[in-house]
């Protein structure tokens, strides 16, 4: 059998209560109370609908069981009854969140059309109370799968710059190790000069996969032992555009476009691919170029040895304001930034 809306009647005296029980016991579960601290005992057992109170009462009366209730149940309805109707009256009844009031003696259908907007309302609260914990398990349940989704999407990710580390290090042996050292000391170096910690990552890993465009270079080019000629320069040239174009198609790898095309344009212009100048080139580029340069002069390489630290120094000096960004490079100059990040790695060991 369904269960019926209940109702709570309030009166100290008996034959209001009967009269309202009478009229309502058809449609409703209807219990009564002849105090306030007697319907305050009685909601404390049990959940009701709607609550008919009288503001007349001996000791608690009808206004201050509104409060009690509102304070503890917001969303039970109350409808107030009184013998002295007045403006006041239900300016009272509605400040203190009563759905409507009752004139004694009351009409029967007042009553019934009172009781049946109050469950109504009632109905409705429960029914909204009900979509929005429906809403937040959906929404919990989506944040779930949202977060699956990412890290599914941060695990694609980190086998696509594997697998493209891995095809640069099949086409140009000087890369395996270089693209890994370059990316810790871009991030190192990013995190010395300021950059905001959330695109410090990003930087690290466009870092990782700077080279990617000598992919398309020939690998007799690359391997070359010796000066390359000034055609084989203008191939080499071309792996910025080249990286370019092999990223242009994945979606989530487009936040390193800007490092993968621009670590090879230089500070007063003369670089390539598109000769960019000073703070037109963008930051993590300038930062990956002086980080790809200083790796490139601490390794042995096909056509010289490594540089000696002093070196390296002198010709980061000569080449701020042409080469590289002159505010990097005082960076890098200073608060021994070269000696720690060349005592990360034993430069004696690494061949080219």
């Amino acid at each position: 059998m369904e269960n019926k809306d209940s109702v709570l009647v309030v009166d100290d005296e008996m034959g209001p209560r009967e009269a309202l029980r009478m009229i309502l016991k058809g449609r409703y579960e209807i219990v009564t109370a002849d105090s306030g601290e007697c319907a305050i005992g009685c909601m404390a057992e049990r959940g009701f609908d709607v609550v008919i109170v009288d503001i007349k009462m001996a000791g608690m009366d009808g206004l201050q069981l509104l409060r009690k209730i509102k304070e503890v149940k917001p969303d039970i309805e109350v409808i107030l009854m009184t013998a002295y109707a007045s403006v006041e009256t239900a300016k009272n009844a509605l400040r203190y969140g009563a759905l409507d009031y009752l004139i004694k003696p009351f009409d029967h259908k007042d009553v019934t059309d009172i009781v049946e907007k109050g469950v109504a309302k009632r109905r409705e609260h429960l029914r909204t109370k009900d979509e929005i914990k429906r809403l937040h398990l959906a929404t919990t349940e989506l944040s779930r799968e949202i977060e699956d989704a990412k890290r599914s999407i941060e695990n694609h990710y980190a086998s696509t710059v594997k697998a493209l580390l891995a095809a640069i290090d099949a086409k140009d042996q000087y890369t395996r190790g270089h693209s890994e050292r370059v990316s810790r000391f871009s991030a190192f170096l990013a995190e010395r000069i300021g950059v905001p910690p959330d695109k410090i990552l990003a930087l690290e890993q466009a870092a990782l996969i700077h080279d990617i465009g000598k992919i398309g270079v020939e690998g007799s080019i690359l391997k070359k032992q010796g000066v390359l000629d000034p055609i084989e320069f203008d191939e080499i040239k071309k792996h910025p555009s080249i990286g370019a174009r092999i990223i242009t198609s994945v979606e989530f790898l487009q936040e390193m476009m800007p490092v993968i095309l621009c670590h090879h344009e230089r500070f007063d212009g003369t670089g390539f691919p598109e000769r960019l100048k000073g703070t037109a080139i963008p930051l993590s580029a300038r930062v990956v170029a002086i980080a790809d340069a200083v790796d490139a002069m601490l390794c042995d390489r096909p056509y010289r040895s490594a540089l000696a630290l002093d070196h390296v120094r002198e010709e980061l000096s000569r080449m701020s304001g042409k080469q590289f960004d002159p505010d990097i490079v005082s960076v890098v100059l200073s608060g021994g930034l070269l000696e720690c990040y060349s005592g990360i790695f034993d430069y004696q060991s690494i061949g080219g």
